[in-house]
This record gives C-alpha cells, structure tokens and sequence, in this order.
C-alpha cells in the first residue's frame, strides 16, 4: 500500500519556560493518506525550534521514530482465541 505523508500546518502556539530560558511552543500536524484506506492527521506538539522550519523539522523526526516504532509494534500484536 502506497502511504503519502503531507505537512498540513505548523503552528506557533505560544511560549513556555525551560531551563534555557522562554521558548516558542509548536504543532506540526502531518495528513498521512494510504490507498483507498486510512486517513489520518497526526499532530505533533513540541517546544524549543525558535523557527518555524526547525519545528517541521524536528516534528518530521518526531513522527519517523514513531512510525518505526508502530511498525515493530504491529509485529508483536497477537490476538486472542
């Protein structure tokens, strides 16, 4: 099954405090389309990029290491009798 993955928004949701000091706040929501079949927009919220391009950025390695993750986690999946 063909899967496309598309940056739907990124949006600046404010700031918060950390130990660096005030930094922005991020969502990034990513539309993954797979044929005919799921639908789904997954967004990722974050904090720290101070640009909108590192918070796309970082969200994209956010979501690749979660997809990884699923995928391992459907190989474990049993269902009972």
């Amino acid at each position: 099954m063909a899967v496309a993955i598309t940056p739907k928004w990124t949006q600046h949701t404010g700031l918060t405090q950390s130990t660096e000091g005030s930094v922005a706040t991020w969502v990034v929501t990513f539309q993954l389309d797979g044929d005919d079949s799921i639908h789904v927009s997954i967004p990722i919220p974050l904090s720290g990029p101070p640009t909108h391009r590192e918070a796309q950025q970082r969200a994209l390695k956010t979501l690749q290491v979660f997809l990884t993750d699923a995928v391992e986690a459907t190989t474990k999946l049993r269902f009972p009798n």
